[in-house]
């Protein structure tokens, strides 16, 4: 036998993102308070990109239960598969080894933020969340972008931005927080915009919104960009923008394409050229420090040598010789047990380390944060976990469940962040576990989607709703 799921199943992959014949879903069953509370929750989820508070890890508490509530209510419902268990395997690893230290240390070691990494527990259920608001969700793109725009009028400083002071992007505790929050609303609003201008069967109306509000935004996020003065992200947006500037072509016919790239182009080099001095200013001694660094680990010299040099010499800016020792530290303590990392004890041993008087313990590399904690084993999990997520986002574009620019949004902004981890801990800030629990809920969607799942308040009624195979 045969069931109805079962031959929806086999059948192929365009035909996955039809609706479910005699289904109701429970979305559509959902009241309309319900469905307001879910946006607003959902709009929460994303607000560290531009207030930074932990109203973003209540909201994902309250759609996690929202979403069990129906999870358990319905008569059908996703399977937990393996990657479910995937993630709430490797929470509750991270959990016991984190309580299992602080019980038998007799300083009940905590280590510093270390229990953010059992957050992947709630990834299948917020997949499930997306799975319940997924009618809803191009509205809540839409209000995301008005909730950008407004908070960044509201907190604009152009004044300070022309007259060569450092600013704070919109709600943040620094300017790089604010910095990388702008990178991303860059990335999600070019693609927002290109979806509305290549794809005219959606809703005419967001897309009149697009087209008016998505110049503003990217003026506005590249003033604050500049303005923040943050090297790392002005690296990482310099990568990115190529990639970003190959893919936008082949949205647009070659020639309207190719012109209007020119245009951004040369308005973007001219920007920079007037603002030349400052950004010399700016990075000039750190891009000396730097070069300076790689020449002479071309030249043959040892790579501990040529960092201790660094971090003695008067001519490292001090950023950069706060960052040189913060890393010299985590190589130290992850070089000390590179397998399975030092859990919640690391900061036991990183008193231990050469340069242990540096005032931070934010790594300010999101890579060492991870292998000085759970080493290469949990590298390779959170690896693996990142890469199935990914491909599960690219087989629901290849199967016609999402838009292309869906998939490029979610991996390009994928792509900026994984650069400016190689600076800062952004992924032990809100903006990165926000990132986390958003992309991954994504993800999550859409594997159930493309094995056919739903989630329903009603039976299929159907006569025959199971043929012999």
């Amino acid at each position: 036998m045969t069931t109805l799921d079962d031959s929806r199943i086999n059948k192929p992959h365009a035909d996955l993102a039809a609706e479910p014949i005699g289904v109701t879903k429970a979305g559509s069953n959902m009241t309309k308070p319900l469905a307001i509370i879910g946006g607003i929750l959902w709009l929460l989820v994303a607000s560290p990109t531009v207030v930074e508070s932990d109203a973003y890890r209540y909201a994902t508490a309250l759609l996690s239960l929202i979403a069990l509530y129906y999870y358990m209510k319905a008569p059908i419902r996703p399977r937990t598969d393996w990657i479910g268990w995937l993630c709430m395997g490797w929470a509750f690893y991270v959990m016991a080894r984190f309580f299992i230290t602080f019980w038998l240390t007799p300083q009940h070691d905590i280590g510093a933020s270390d229990w953010l990494y059992a957050f992947p527990f709630f990834f299948p259920i917020m997949g499930v969340a997306f799975l319940l608001y997924e009618e809803l969700m191009e509205k809540i793109v839409a209000a995301y972008f008005a909730m950008v725009l407004i908070m960044l009028v509201a907190t604009q400083h152009l004044r300070d931005v022309f007259a060569g002071e450092t600013i704070r992007p919109l709600i943040m505790n620094n300017q790089i927080h604010g910095a990388v929050a702008c990178g991303m609303i860059v990335i999600f609003t070019l693609f927002w915009l290109l979806h509305y201008l290549t794809d005219k069967s959606s809703d005419r109306r967001i897309a009149r919104f697009a087209y008016i509000v998505s110049p503003f935004i990217f003026a506005l996020c590249f003033i604050a960009i500049y303005g923040a003065k943050s090297k790392g992200v002005w690296l990482a947006l310099g990568i990115t923008l190529p990639l970003l500037a190959l893919i936008t072509l082949t949205y647009l016919r070659l020639k309207s394409g190719v012109i209007i790239i020119i245009a951004v182009g040369a308005l973007l080099i001219a920007g920079i050229y007037g603002v030349r001095h400052n950004l010399d200013k700016t990075a000039g001694p750190t891009v000396s420090a730097a070069l300076s660094m790689v020449e002479n680990v071309a030249n043959g010299h040892e790579m501990g040598g040529v960092v201790s040099n660094a971090i003695s010499s008067n001519n490292t800016p001090v950023s950069m010789d706060e960052r040189l020792q913060l890393w010299s530290n985590s190589w130290e303590v992850f070089s000390s047990a590179p397998i399975f990392g030092w859990g919640n004890r690391w900061l036991e041993r990183w008193a231990e380390t050469r340069y242990s008087h540096v005032q931070y313990t934010l790594l300010h590399n999101g890579y060492l944060e991870i292998l000085v904690r759970y080493g290469l084993f949990g590298a390779a999990i959170m690896g693996f976990m990142l890469a199935t997520f990914i491909r599960a986002v690219w087989r629901a574009r290849k199967a016609g469940i999402i838009p292309r620019a869906a998939w490029h949004a979610y991996i390009a902004c994928l792509f900026f962040f994984s650069l400016t981890l190689l600076s800062n801990s952004n992924n032990r800030l809100a903006i990165g576990e926000s990132l986390a629990f958003a992309s991954s809920a994504f993800a999550c969607w859409c594997h159930m989607r493309l094995k056919g799942e739903y989630l329903t308040m009603a039976k299929v009624e159907r006569k025959e709703a199971a043929v012999r195979a």
